[in-house]
C-alpha cells in the first residue's frame, strides 16, 4: 500500500474518533434511572433552579448530624425524603415524603387526604424493595424502629432516627434540624400554642372549677384510661382538665411518661369517679364493641358519676386514637365542642 493510502486511513479513523467522543458528551445524563424515566416530581422542600452552571455530575452537598443512635453524613437539602412516623412532622414542616408506611398514612385520620401523594412502602417491618424503587435520599425514624430494620434502611439511604419519646414538639424541633426547617417549626408551634390557650380559656367556662375528667379506650375485653399522650395529651396536658389522682401516680411512677394505663376488668370500673368520661371503642380489635355493650349493662357503670350526671361522650377511635401534630391540633376543637354539647 502507498505511504499517502495509510495517511488517509490515520486521518479518517482519528476524524471518527473524535466524532463518537463528542457525540458521547452530548448524550443528557438519566441520573442513573433508565433511558426514557421521567424525572421524579419535586418535594415541597425542593428549590428549583435555572441556573446552568449546576450540574447533575455534581456530589449533593452533605453534613454530619447526631442522632440517638451516633453520627450521620446526610445530604443538606433532601430532595426524596422516606417517612417511618415523621409524615405529619415533615407536612407540618412543609415537606411531602415520597414515602411512609400503611400504619401512618392510610389508617391515620388526618393523613388520608395524603395518600395519593405519599407512596406507601407496605407496613412495619417496610417493605424495602418498595422503598428501594423510590430512590429516596434521606430516610427519617422514629426511634422505636428497631436495630435490624435500621441496618437494612442503612443499606437504601442515609437513616436519622427522632426520639419518638419526646413530646411533639420536641419532635418536630428535632426534625427541623435533620431538615434546616427550624423557622418552619417554629411557627408552627406558636400557632399551635396560641390555639391550644384560646381553646383551654373556652373550656375552662364550660367544665365546673376542679371537676375531674377521664378518657378511657375500651380495647378488646379490658378498659385503660388514657395518661399523658394521645387523647389525654389534649384534655389534660394542653385543655388542663383534672386528672384521676390515681392516673396521675401512674404518670409519676413510670418516669412521667403514660400512654395508657394497664387495661381493667369490669370489676375495676368504681375506680372511675370522673366527673366527665370520654370513652373510645377501638373498633380494629375483635371484642371491643361487644365489651363496651356489656360493660353498659354493668350495674358498676350504672353507678358511676358521669353516668349518672349523663356526663359521657363516646367518640370516634379513628378520630381520637393517634399522637400527632394533626390529630392533637384538630383534637383542641373536637374536645371544647364535647363540652359545648354537654351545657
Amino acid at each position: 500500500m502507498k505511504r499517502g493510502s495509510v495517511h488517509l486511513l490515520r486521518s479518517g479513523a482519528l476524524i471518527l474518533l473524535l466524532t463518537l467522543i463528542f457525540a458521547g458528551c452530548s448524550t443528557p445524563s438519566t441520573n442513573g434511572t433508565d433511558a426514557g424515566t421521567p424525572p421524579a416530581t419535586p418535594n415541597q422542600n425542593e428549590s428549583t433552579s435555572t441556573d446552568d452552571s449546576s450540574t447533575t455530575s455534581q456530589a449533593p452537598e452533605t453534613k454530619s448530624f447526631t442522632d440517638t443512635v451516633g453520627v450521620k453524613e446526610i445530604p443538606v437539602n433532601p430532595q426524596r425524603i422516606f417517612s417511618i412516623s415523621a409524615s405529619t412532622q415533615l407536612l407540618a414542616l412543609g415537606v411531602t415524603p415520597v414515602g411512609g408506611l400503611q400504619y401512618e398514612i392510610e389508617q391515620d385520620y388526618y393523613l388520608r387526604g395524603y395518600a395519593d401523594q405519599i407512596k406507601i412502602a407496605g407496613d412495619y417491618p417496610p417493605n424495602m424493595e418498595a422503598i428501594l424503587e423510590l430512590q429516596p435520599d434521606l430516610i427519617i425514624a422514629s426511634s422505636f424502629v428497631s436495630e435490624d430494620i435500621v441496618a437494612q434502611l442503612e443499606q437504601i439511604a442515609p437513616t436519622v432516627l427522632y426520639p419518638w419519646e419526646a413530646n411533639l414538639y420536641d419532635q418536630l424541633r428535632y426534625i427541623s434540624d435533620i431538615i434546616d426547617k427550624q423557622e418552619e417549626a417554629e411557627r408552627w408551634i406558636a400557632a399551635h400554642d396560641a390555639k391550644a390557650s384560646q381553646r383551654k380559656e373556652e373550656i375552662s367556662k364550660l367544665v365546673e372549677p376542679g371537676a375531674t375528667v377521664a378518657a378511657i379506650e375500651i380495647i378488646k375485653q379490658s378498659f385503660q384510661v388514657a395518661g399523658n399522650r394521645n387523647m389525654g395529651y389534649v384534655l389534660h396536658d394542653l385543655l388542663g382538665l383534672k386528672r384521676l389522682p390515681f392516673v396521675q401516680e401512674a404518670i409519676d411512677k413510670n418516669e412521667g411518661y403514660l400512654v395508657y394505663t394497664d387495661g381493667q376488668s369490669l370489676e375495676m370500673l368504681p375506680e372511675l369517679t370522673a366527673d366527665y368520661l370520654i370513652v373510645k371503642v377501638n373498633d380494629t380489635q375483635p371484642g371491643s364493641t361487644d365489651f363496651f355493650e356489656e360493660m353498659q349493662q354493668s350495674s358498676l357503670w350504672k353507678t358511676l358519676p358521669a353516668v349518672q350526671k349523663n356526663q359521657v361522650f363516646v367518640v370516634p377511635h379513628d378520630q381520637w386514637w393517634s399522637y400527632t401534630l394533626f390529630s392533637t391540633d384538630a383534637l383542641l376543637d373536637k374536645a371544647v365542642a364535647l363540652f359545648q354539647i354537654a351545657k
